[in-house]
């Protein structure tokens, strides 16, 4: 399809009132307890015609083994049409690409962040724990833009260390001029601030600080690369490809692609291509159609990057998510519905979709990345596949 198809985030919002202004002694507010969850439609369904395949771990032992400094000896897993490998399990993935055994999982994420269920089930509080962070990789978040003034965030936001702020000049000579915070590809400048919220958000679960306030990431060290690839109405190919290449020549260790939709693209799937064979670990939400399989651009995690879909607190299949399917790809559920984070102002709110899962597997891919900087993307979708719990998600 041509360069004006429309890409749009993939994200239910819970409340569709402006996000609640939560000052730093508001913590665990009443939001947490509006709007039940609905049930889910998977609770319902039959597993019966639920495709199981086999993944090899002696083939994905070979593979890590073949260019990783490390030995990392993945154990054998199974792909599920409903669920792909399993929830992710940063704990697990972490211990496995540093060569270490398996961690304790004791910790929490704490009391001053109680509505951050999805931090804590992904176990990344029992990694912090092992002393990684996130710390010197860096996470792009194509998207609507990143409030990068935020509160939470600010610290954690990439600078161009090449370009001089205000001087008109492309200083670093990457065709961009004054990009210090990165691009907005939607309005063809250098401000990729966020007015839809969106982003900010989807930034918050990956790398908000850890400040005892307000929300902290999964990789909260990480530091998370803004580009604006959608604007008030969505995106096209063209922006979309466009943001992924800028991403990946300016040092972008992993893309969280937290949208998708239209017909495939080669534009994109030549723009993602390329970020893998370049070095960057590639996230791409799986939808909320409530379909049997992901939307453009998941579809592509059966080559390049890794499909992500949603599970609620009690790691049900939320009824919006998209399935993995019958054919076998890199997928994985994580924490999807009523997930709190941050928001445009210095505000936070709850939202609901792949979307807000997908940030979650970005960031156990930067605790992995972190942990052991010499792995590929085919190194690591293979470690957080073959850690995932296939035992733990409900249908």
């Amino acid at each position: 399809m041509g360069a004006s198809t429309s890409f749009s985030p993939t994200t239910r919002l819970r409340d569709k009132k402006s996000p609640t202004p939560q000052p730093r002694s508001a913590l665990g507010s009443s939001l947490e307890q509006s709007n039940p969850l609905q049930s889910s439609w998977f609770s319902k369904r039959s597993a019966s015609n639920a495709q199981i395949l086999p993944r090899h771990g002696s083939q994905l032992a070979a593979q890590l083994q073949k260019t990783s400094s490390k030995s990392v000896s993945p154990s054998p897993n199974y792909f599920h049409s409903h669920y792909g490998y399993g929830f992710v399990d940063a704990a697990d993935a972490v211990a496995r690409a540093s060569g270490s055994q398996p961690f304790s999982l004791t910790a929490t994420v704490g009391r001053n962040y109680r509505n951050l269920w999805g931090v804590d089930r992904v176990n990344a509080p029992d990694v912090w724990r092992q002393g990684y962070s996130g710390k010197g990789v860096v996470v792009a978040v194509l998207d609507t833009g990143v409030d990068y003034n935020h509160v939470d965030l600010g610290v954690n936001i990439w600078k161009n260390a090449g370009e001089i702020e205000g001087n008109g000049i492309d200083d670093d000579g990457n065709g961009f001029i004054d990009d210090v915070r990165g691009w907005n590809f939607d309005g063809n400048n250098n401000n990729p601030m966020d007015t839809d919220g969106h982003g900010t958000h989807v930034a918050g679960t990956i790398a908000a600080q850890r400040n005892g306030f307000g929300v902290t990431g999964v990789a909260y060290d990480a530091t998370i690369m803004p580009v604006k690839v959608l604007g008030d109405r969505g995106g096209t190919n063209t922006t979309v490809a466009q943001g992924i290449r800028y991403a990946v020549k300016n040092g972008a260790d992993i893309l969280n692609l937290s949208l998708g939709g239209g017909a495939p693209s080669k534009e994109i799937e030549d723009a993602i291509r390329y970020a893998v064979r370049q070095g960057s670990v590639v996230v791409m939400a799986s939808g909320n159609e409530s379909a049997k399989v992901p939307i453009n651009p998941a579809k592509l995690a059966d080559r390049w990057g890794i499909a992500v879909g949603a599970v609620d607190r009690r790691l049900q299949i939320a009824d919006f998510s998209n399935l993995a399917g019958k054919k076998q790809l890199d997928y994985v559920v994580a924490p999807g519905v009523k997930i709190y984070s941050t928001a445009p102002n210095n505000q936070y709110q709850f939202l609901d979709g792949t979307s807000m899962a997908t940030p979650h597997v970005a960031g156990v891919a930067a605790l992995v990345l972190s942990a052991n900087p010499t792995l590929s993307p085919s190194q690591i979708e293979t470690i957080l596949t073959s850690t995932a719990k296939a035992d733990k998600v409900k249908l």
